[in-house]
């Protein structure tokens, strides 16, 4: 069969053969790999907040810690005086310094030093109870119940068998008793009134006086014990008893002119030594005579009372 080509038109490619062709045998082409695209994304959404990363280590908790050490160093400073706050302090900084021991991931540092000192504040509060205690008992072992002023008034007493009235005259002395161990407490007595008038009359300023006369009563106090009393403690009641003759009573007299020269019951500030004997006044306003008819008594705190007159009982 014989092939026929036409003009303008160009036979199969295989009609020529691979040497007409003129490129001879195709060589192979090497492909390089490559890394497959990466998938797009989709946009986030309005408001897309980012998770973060993965947390570090957390730092460890030491707040129990600092708290108990702080209060285990004021509760230590203030150790020396036996106070029941102290050993609230400690106490509370030794629970707080185990609790922060035993929590996990904790710092233990401040937590064992406040537990050492914690220990040291325990030893220092338990020496100072104890040297406390020991004190008291030295000072309570040396406390005399005769000779101490505020028990002593209470057990005083007259002398046995001069009843719980007892009536003297002026100048007489009576002796007042422990009634709880019999010994003699003080002696005392009332004196005689005496007019004042005319020493009282250059006191500056002068004091006042309603009758135009002042009377004053020396009461003598002797202490008959081997122990100073306090003048804070007699709880002795001084009162008197004066009537004029319209039947009014008297007033006292409580003047600062004439305390100096008259002092009375409560200008006695120094304690009383052993046999010292001490004199205060009762200031009266009223005429020397009238003092015929009145008294002075002296209340204990037994209820027994002693009675000073011109007559007597």
């Amino acid at each position: 069969m014989t092939n026929h080509t036409s003009q303008g038109r160009r036979p199969p490619f295989a009609a020529y053969g691979p040497a007409s062709a003129g490129y001879g045998p195709t060589a192979p082409v090497a492909t390089v790999p490559t890394a497959p695209w990466p998938s797009p994304q989709p946009a986030p959404a309005a408001g897309f907040v980012p998770s973060p990363g993965p947390a570090g280590p957390r730092p460890p908790r030491r707040a129990l810690g600092i708290t108990a050490l702080i209060l285990a160093c004021v509760g230590t400073l203030f150790a020396f005086s036996p106070s029941p706050l102290v050993w609230l302090l400690l106490v509370s900084a030794l629970v707080l310094a185990i609790v922060q021991l035993a929590r996990r991931g904790s710092a233990r540092v401040p937590a064992v030093i406040a537990i050492v000192i914690v220990v040291l504040g325990f030893v220092i509060a338990l020496g100072a109870a104890i040297l406390s205690g020991l004190t008291s008992s030295a000072s309570s072992g040396g406390y005399d119940p005769e000779t101490d002023a505020y028990t002593l008034a209470e057990r005083l007493s007259v002398a046995p068998g001069d009843g719980s009235q007892v009536d003297l005259t002026w100048g007489t002395a009576e002796i007042i008793v422990d009634s709880g161990t019999g010994d003699d407490v003080w002696s005392i007595r009332a004196l005689a009134p005496v007019d004042v008038t005319a020493e009282t009359s250059t006191a500056s300023p002068s004091p006042f006086s309603a009758s135009g006369s002042l009377v004053a009563i020396p009461i003598e106090m002797t202490n008959l014990t081997d122990e100073s009393i306090d003048p804070d403690g007699w709880q002795l009641r001084f009162s008197s008893s004066f009537v004029s003759p319209d039947g009014s009573f008297a007033d006292g007299v409580y003047d600062p002119a004439i305390m100096d020269a008259y002092p009375s019951r409560y200008d006695i500030a120094e304690p009383l030594a052993p046999g010292e004997t001490v004199t205060f006044y009762l200031v009266e306003d009223m005429p020397l005579a009238d003092a015929e008819k009145g008294s002075v008594e002296v209340g204990l705190y037994s209820g027994d009372l002693i009675t000073w007159r011109a007559s007597g009982g």
